[in-house]
């Protein structure tokens, strides 16, 4: 079955960064073929996941890319990080807006507790790292040490994500990767 899955990240396209650990996860845990499209869209900041009337109309492209795609299912995944969601009443609405915003759209939500980088790295990166860590991360393959389980919660707790339970409802599992 053909499918694109449009991945809205919170990076920009010049820094990339949250798409290098979801690119690796991709490549690493899952079969593709030329019936899988992956696009992404840069959101800049998660402030922006449904933004309309300003220079990053994230909408817009998402609309954009669903009406170029005519072979296949389209799927829309927002990857949020949580940040401090359980100590900052601010985040928690934020990211409880962006959870309903999805549902509501029939998106799906990869969330990582608190951000990607504590999922991927086990440590808080500074901004001005970021770019260099998530290279390393791919040069290194570190994506090869990291345990399926982190990356297969239903709850969020530090260090953990849902993207392989998300994933997994649109692309098999490389055999040695399967399911346990």
């Amino acid at each position: 079955m053909a499918i694109q899955m449009i991945f809205c990240v919170e990076t920009n396209r010049k820094a990339d960064t949250d798409s290098i650990y979801i690119t690796e996860t991709i490549r690493y845990w899952y079969e593709l073929n030329n019936q899988t499209k992956i696009s992404k869209i840069y959101m800049n900041t998660k402030s922006k996941y449904n933004s309309k009337y300003n220079s990053k109309d994230v909408l817009k492209e998402i609309n954009k890319k669903s009406r170029d795609y005519t072979f296949g299912e389209t799927r829309v995944i927002y990857c949020i990080d949580t940040d401090q969601y359980e100590k900052n009443i601010e985040h928690a609405k934020e990211f409880e807006n962006i959870n309903f915003f999805c549902v509501k759209r029939d998106y799906d939500l990869i969330w990582f507790c608190h951000d990607v980088e504590e999922v991927f790295l086990d440590q808080k990166v500074s901004d001005s790292y970021k770019v260099q860590e998530a290279a390393a991360f791919r040069k290194k393959r570190r994506i090869e040490q990291i345990q399926a389980n982190k990356l297969m919660c239903n709850e969020k707790y530090a260090c953990t994500s849902n993207i392989l339970n998300i994933l997994d409802k649109y692309l098999p599992r490389k055999q040695d990767r399967q399911r346990s």
